[in-house]
C-alpha cells in the first residue's frame, strides 16, 4: 500500500472545513478557515467582492497556471412560512428533496442556529395504494413553534438559509464521509498541492492560482468571475463524480468510475485536449 502524503495537520483542516457550513452565497467562514491553512504557504492572497479567494505562488510570473475547486456547498432557502408555523422550502442548488424527510437541519438567522427537521407524515397515516413521493413543493420543515409569529420570534423569516449538520467521519479506515464533500474535496486537494510546494521546496517557473471559487452550484458564478481578473493561460478544475458501481446507477449513461481507482479526467470539447493527455 502507497504511504499516504497526508498528515495530521492537513487531515484535522479537512475535518475543520468540512464540518463548517459554507452554501452557496454565504461561503466567507470556510474561505477564512481554507485561507487560514494557506498562509504558510503562498505569497500572497487574492479576494474578490463575492468571496472567492485565491492563494498565489510566484505572482510575478508572466505565464499564469490556475488549479481550482468550489468552496459552496447545495443548501435550502426558507421560501414560505405557514399559519401553524410549518416551513416551505426552494432549493439553493441542487439540493435533493428525496433525501429531506426526516433529516435535521440548521437554520441560519441573525440570532444563531434554530434547529429543525423536515418532517413527513408516518407510515400509519399514508394511504398505501397512493403513496405520494416527496417534493419540492411538499416537504416542510418543524422548528417546534405554534404558528407564524413564534417563527418570526425566533428569528426565522424568509430567506434563511439552510444547511445539513451532518459532521465528518471515516468509513473502514479510509473512506471519508460528510456533507459537502462536492466540493470542500477540491479546495483540499489544491491546497494540499500548496502545502506539498512548500515542504519539498519545489520553486516553480510560473505564477500558480490555487483559486477556491464560489457560486459554482448555482452556475459557476464565481469562476467566471474571478477568471476574467486572473486571466490565466491554464485551468485544471477539479470536482467530485460518483462511483458508478453504486446500485441503481447505469454504467452504459454514466460511464465506468470506482473509488479507490484514481482520478477521473473527463473528456469534452471544453476541455483542451493537449493539456488533459498530459
Amino acid at each position: 500500500m502507497a504511504t499516504s502524503i497526508l498528515n495530521k495537520k492537513s487531515l484535522t483542516f479537512l475535518e475543520k472545513y468540512l464540518n463548517n457550513a459554507a452554501p452557496t452565497g454565504y461561503e466567507w467562514d470556510g474561505q477564512k478557515i481554507w485561507m487560514d491553512y494557506l498562509k504558510p504557504y503562498a505569497d500572497e492572497f487574492i479576494t474578490d467582492t463575492y468571496g472567492t479567494a485565491v492563494a498565489v505562488i510566484n505572482p510575478k510570473a508572466t505565464y499564469k497556471v490556475v488549479i481550482e475547486g468550489h468552496a459552496d456547498e447545495i443548501s435550502w432557502y426558507v421560501n414560505y412560512i405557514s399559519d401553524t408555523g410549518l416551513l416551505y422550502v426552494i432549493r439553493n442548488g441542487g439540493s435533493d428533496h428525496q433525501i429531506a424527510p426526516s433529516k435535521i437541519v440548521n437554520i441560519h438567522t441573525k440570532k444563531g442556529i434554530v434547529k429543525g427537521v423536515f418532517g413527513w407524515p408516518a407510515i400509519h397515516t399514508r394511504n398505501k395504494s397512493k403513496e405520494e413521493a416527496p417534493k419540492p413543493d411538499n416537504i416542510f420543515i418543524d422548528i417546534g413553534a405554534k404558528d407564524k409569529k413564534e417563527v418570526e420570534k425566533m428569528g426565522v423569516h424568509v430567506g434563511c438559509v439552510i444547511t445539513y449538520p451532518d459532521a465528518f467521519f471515516i468509513l473502514n479506515k479510509d473512506k471519508f464521509v460528510c456533507r459537502a464533500l462536492d466540493n470542500r474535496m477540491g479546495g483540499f486537494m489544491i491546497a494540499e498541492v500548496a502545502r506539498l510546494l512548500k515542504e519539498n521546496k519545489k520553486t516553480l517557473p510560473f505564477g500558480l492560482y490555487i483559486t477556491n471559487s464560489v457560486q459554482e452550484e448555482i452556475g459557476l458564478r464565481g469562476a467566471q468571475m474571478i477568471a476574467e481578473r486572473i486571466k490565466p493561460n491554464v485551468a485544471i478544475v477539479t470536482d467530485v463524480t460518483h462511483d458508478t458501481t453504486t446500485p441503481m446507477i447505469n454504467m452504459k449513461t454514466q460511464g465506468d468510475a470506482q473509488i479507490g481507482k484514481g482520478p477521473v479526467i473527463a473528456y469534452a470539447p471544453a476541455v483542451q485536449q493537449k493539456l488533459r493527455d498530459l
